[in-house]
């Protein structure tokens, strides 16, 4: 099909769409210059409408004629396509309230082409937040092999890709899939430069994790001049959460001190996800453990809240072993050095920790042993097993340090 009989097509398909919701007939769109026969053949695509002929229909039905047109290079379509996309995202970050109102906005407009690449994309969306990061490859990959109703909205594929492709342990695919995400999303307009943005942070937070930290400080640039455009919303706390990773990572404790600052000063007015919110306290809660002068206390505090809304939510046991792990580094900081341990030891039985949580947890157990002056053998042997199996590229290199000092000591 040309690319003309497929703009007729859509427009008619549109049209019934529109018609249809309205609870109206075609022979309640005829009016004068528009009969009931030519109706049908506008629906049917075998007739173009005039630019009269549009309005006429647009104020039969209660609608804007723009609502009505299918411009040629596809930009209204695209548009359609991200308000779906934001719509699930939304659910995803717990928005609902959002979700339900960008969904019944894109419902009034979408034809069948687009109705089906909407659901396979919402598929996805639920994919990811069942974290079925298998299932959710080949789904995407199915997505990306579709029709397709622009580059920004394959961005969002590819950044949903990056993020499963990193949990299996596949990271240099992972960078891989987040650059082309920065690249499909180049373009012009407030919602695909909201997409940019989004793809500039899953590379930031997928080069770190690839041990890639000057390429990340390179994307840390180009979001640091985005934060006076992006207010105080989801974006911008991740924007400062993934810089305060990178700082992190350097060993520049303040700078990540203070990044992480900026992004608990906003998640205090943000309503959204509560897995998210745990997430960002978590980090500000491990980099300030890891910070000279850090307020014990506000960390005590940020692991309390944590505990609770997981407690709440009766899932995200994963976020209650971090808590767990960083609680027994708060333990072991206050001399406490026997709960350090039994925290430090349950949080690793639960077996959600990842690699770099349970590095610091075995290493943690080890200064347990020697604080408390007692055989740390044991220990010893878990950490060595451990650094058997551990892919150093995902882990904090100061933390090698450590294991340096650990394995160099005399006993």
């Amino acid at each position: 099909m040309d690319e003309g009989r497929k703009s007729l097509t859509r427009f008619g398909a549109r049209l019934r769409a529109v018609r249809l919701q309205r609870g109206l007939s075609q022979k309640d769109l005829a009016c004068p210059g528009v009969s009931m026969s030519y109706v049908s053949r506008l629906e049917s695509g075998e007739r173009v409408p005039s630019p009269a002929v549009v309005r006429r229909l647009a104020e039969v039905l209660g609608v804007d004629p723009s609502e009505l047109v299918v411009d040629e290079d596809g930009t209204a379509m695209q548009d359609e396509a991200l308000t779906w996309c934001e719509a699930v995202l939304a659910y995803h970050d717990g928005d609902l309230v959002l979700a339900v109102d960008l969904l019944e906005a894109v419902g009034k407009r979408s034809d069948e082409e687009m109705f089906g690449w909407c659901v396979r994309w919402t598929r996805l969306g639920v994919l990811a937040r069942q974290r079925d990061h298998e299932g959710l490859l080949l789904a995407a990959a199915k997505l990306r092999k579709s029709w397709s109703p622009g580059p920004a909205v394959d961005a969002l594929v590819e950044i949903l890709r990056a993020s499963s492709l990193r949990r299996l342990g596949r990271t240099a695919e992972s960078v891989k899939a987040a650059s082309e995400a920065v690249e499909l999303a180049a373009g012009d307009g407030e919602r695909v430069r909201r997409v940019h943005t989004r793809a500039l942070i899953a590379l930031c937070a997928e080069l770190t994790a690839a041990g890639r930290l000057a390429d990340a400080e390179q994307v840390v640039d180009q979001l640091s001049a985005r934060l006076p455009e992006l207010g105080g919303d989801r974006l911008a706390i991740s924007t400062w959460w993934v810089r305060a990773k990178v700082a992190d990572r350097l060993g520049d404790r303040m700078e990540a001190a203070h990044c992480i600052r900026e992004a608990l000063l906003l998640l205090d007015d943000f309503d959204g996800d509560p897995e998210y919110r745990c997430r960002v306290r978590l980090a500000g809660a491990a980099i300030a453990l890891r910070t000279p002068e850090a307020n014990l206390d506000d960390v005590a505090a940020s692991l309390d809240e944590v505990e609770t809304t997981v407690a709440a939510l009766r899932r995200h046991q994963n976020l209650l072993a971090h808590a767990r792990a960083l609680r027994a580094e708060l333990a072991l900081r206050d001399g406490e050095v026997g709960r350090a341990r039994e925290l430090a030891e349950a949080a690793l039985a639960t077996g959600r920790l990842n690699a770099e949580q349970q590095l610091r947890c075995h290493l943690l157990l080890v200064r347990a042993a020697d604080e408390a002056d007692t055989d740390g053998g044991a220990a010893r042997d878990a950490l060595a097993a451990l650094l058997e199996h551990i892919n150093p590229e995902v882990v904090d290199p100061l933390l090698w340090r450590d294991v340096a000092r650990i394995a160099l000591r005399k006993h």
